[in-house]
C-alpha cells in the first residue's frame, strides 16, 4: 500500500507541539481547560493577488481581551480580514458564549468532500458589513494516524484545497464589493491544552501555493521546547516533511508599534525528492500590523525561481501578557449576546 504521509521519527511525547494532518482531526477536541484554546484557519488569494481572505472560527481566543483578562473565560468568536492589493479593507473581531451561538461564524461539512467556512459580520448600527464564504472542495490532506497527545497542537486539515471565494461588502446600506473567484485555498487547526504564552515566544508561519504543490512552514524558536516543520503537499494530499531543515532569519525591523521581527525567512533543508533547497519568504509589505502580530502578502522562491505570492505572518506570543496592549484589542472588539441576555 502507498505511503501517504510520512514524518520525522521523533517521540512525540516529548514535542510541545505536535502536527497533525486530514479532516479526521479536524474536529473540536473540547479542550476546557485554563488557556485552553482552539481555532480553524482559512485562507485564500485570488491568483493574481487581487483579492485576499482570511477567516478564523474560536473555541477560546487567545487574542480576545476578555480571553487575556480571564484564562477561563473560554469564549467562542471569529476573526475577518478582506485585502484588496494588499491593503485590508475590511476587518471584524468579535467572540460570543459557546451556549448560546449567534451563528455569524461556522465551518462545516457540507457533504462528503466539500467544506465551508461562513462569516457575517454585520454592524446594523452603522450599516456596516462583511460577509465571506469559502466552499472548500477535495478530501484535504492524507490523514496521520496518531491521536492528539501534546500540549499544543496543529492540524494540516487542507493545506492545498480548490476552493470558490465569495466577498460581499457593504457601507451605507449599498454594496460596495461583489466578487467571487476560484482559487487554492489553505486550511490549518489550532488547539492547545494551556495558553500560548505560557510555551511560545514567538512565532513564524507562512504557505505558498505553487503550481504542483504547497510549501508550508512554522517555526517557534525561543518556545519551552521549540519547533520548526516545513513541508510540501501535492495535489492528491502527500504530505512530505523535509529533513534535515535549517532556518535563518534576515533583514530584523521594529515595527511602529514596538514589535522587533524579520522581514525575510531563509529555510534550508532536503526536499522530497533528497535534493537540498532553499525556499525564501519575503514579507515585505505588511497587510496587518497589530502590537503583537504582522501578517503579510509574501513573495516566495525556491532555489532563487520565483513561485507566487503566499500569505505569512509574525507573532509575539508573549506580548500577549503585557497588559499595555489589551486596551489596543479592545478597539476593534465586538462581544455577541442573543437578544434575550440581558
Amino acid at each position: 500500500m502507498e505511503c501517504l504521509f510520512a514524518f520525522s521519527p521523533l517521540r512525540l511525547l516529548d514535542l510541545c507541539m505536535q502536527l497533525l494532518t486530514g479532516y479526521p482531526h479536524d474536529s473540536c477536541h473540547h479542550l476546557n481547560g485554563p488557556g485552553a484554546y482552539e481555532w480553524w484557519y482559512v485562507d485564500a488569494l485570488s491568483a493574481d493577488a487581487e483579492w485576499g481572505v482570511v477567516m478564523i472560527v474560536f473555541r477560546g481566543m487567545p487574542m480576545s481581551p476578555n480571553y487575556l483578562d480571564d484564562p477561563n473565560d473560554l469564549t467562542g468568536g471569529y476573526s475577518l480580514s478582506v485585502y484588496h492589493r494588499g491593503v485590508r479593507v475590511a476587518f471584524a473581531f468579535a467572540g460570543e458564549p459557546l451556549d448560546d451561538p449567534s451563528g455569524k461564524a461556522e465551518f462545516t461539512k457540507l457533504d462528503e468532500g466539500r467544506h465551508v467556512c461562513r462569516i457575517d459580520a454585520t454592524m446594523p448600527g452603522i450599516k456596516r458589513s462583511a460577509r465571506v464564504e469559502v466552499v472548500l472542495s477535495g478530501e484535504g490532506a492524507a490523514p496521520s494516524k496518531e491521536e492528539f497527545t501534546a500540549d499544543h497542537g496543529w492540524v494540516l486539515a487542507a493545506p492545498r484545497s480548490p476552493c470558490t471565494v465569495h466577498i460581499e461588502l457593504a457601507e451605507g446600506g449599498r454594496t460596495t464589493v461583489d466578487e467571487t473567484f476560484e482559487t487554492l485555498a489553505y486550511h490549518d487547526h489550532n488547539m492547545g491544552r494551556r495558553a500560548m504564552s505560557d510555551d511560545f515566544r514567538e512565532w513564524f508561519w507562512g504557505r505558498v501555493h505553487a503550481s504542483d504543490r504547497t510549501y508550508v512552514y512554522l517555526a517557534t524558536p525561543n518556545a519551552t521546547t521549540p519547533f520548526s516543520w516545513v513541508g510540501e503537499v501535492d495535489d492528491r494530499g502527500l504530505v512530505t516533511p523535509w529533513t534535515d531543515v535549517d532556518f535563518t532569519y534576515e533583514y530584523p525591523w521594529l515595527s511602529f508599534m514596538g514589535l522587533s521581527l524579520h522581514r525575510r525567512v531563509m529555510i534550508h533543508g532536503l526536499g522530497a525528492d533528497g535534493v537540498r533547497r532553499l525556499l525564501i519568504c519575503d514579507n515585505v509589505r505588511a497587510c496587518e500590523n497589530g502590537p503583537f502580530y504582522q501578517r503579510y502578502i509574501s513573495r516566495w522562491t525556491l532555489n532563487g525561481v520565483d513561485i507566487g505570492s503566499g500569505t505569512s505572518e509574525f507573532m509575539h506570543v508573549r506580548r500577549l501578557r503585557a497588559r499595555w496592549i489589551r486596551p489596543f484589542l479592545r478597539l476593534p472588539w465586538i462581544f455577541h449576546r442573543s437578544s434575550s441576555t440581558p
